[in-house]
């Protein structure tokens, strides 16, 4: 099974930066491209090594990030194999239902059969709470970043960090898409 290196949700992205400094330049980067005036700027990143079969998150059908009515924006940057997909063309999306179950049902069946594209490696994307979009279940073995960084007004710092066992932090692949981050 596939060994989940760093898991961080919801840190404060200054607390980020200044915790993982190999990740400031990219985060740094993907902060500029998002709008000003957000109460939080908050970082989740995710390290993992994929194994066929594993899902990338925890629900790999067509879902929304926050909440659908709030306004929070997203920069999201991946690097390595099993990307996150979006539609490839902009579909026109009636008012969800309340719940997140319900809200994912509803996606599934109204954006069944419609063409995915995978977010390009390494290049940030921006998008919204109202911006379809999925996980995937990985076809594909090995190491997977996912890095994303949201302004929000009502999503607070939770600051969570969990590191797997006797696993040592990777930048390798970082070094390679950012010359210079970290040293």
């Amino acid at each position: 099974m596939g060994v989940m290196e760093v898991f961080v949700k919801d840190m404060d992205l200054c607390r980020f930066v200044r915790k993982f400094p190999e990740w400031g330049r990219v985060a740094e980067s993907m902060r500029s491209m998002l709008p000003e005036g957000y109460g939080n700027y908050l970082v989740d990143l995710v390290v993992m090594d994929c194994e066929p079969g594993m899902k990338t998150c925890r629900d790999t059908r067509w879902h929304f990030d926050g909440d659908y009515r709030g306004d929070n924006v997203y920069a999201l940057w991946v690097e390595g194999p099993n990307r996150t997909q979006f539609l490839a063309e902009p579909v026109e999306i009636p008012e969800p239902p309340e719940g997140r179950e319900e809200q994912n049902r509803f996606l599934e069946e109204l954006l069944a059969g419609r063409l995915a594209r995978t977010i390009p490696e390494r290049e940030a994307l921006v998008y919204d709470s109202r911006t379809p979009h999925r996980g995937v279940v990985c076809d594909t073995a090995g190491w997977r970043s996912f890095l994303r960084l949201m302004a929000t007004n009502y999503i607070v710092p939770k600051n969570i960090l969990m590191r797997g066992k006797d696993v040592p932090f990777r930048t390798d692949a970082l070094h390679e898409a950012c010359p210079g981050a970290g040293r």
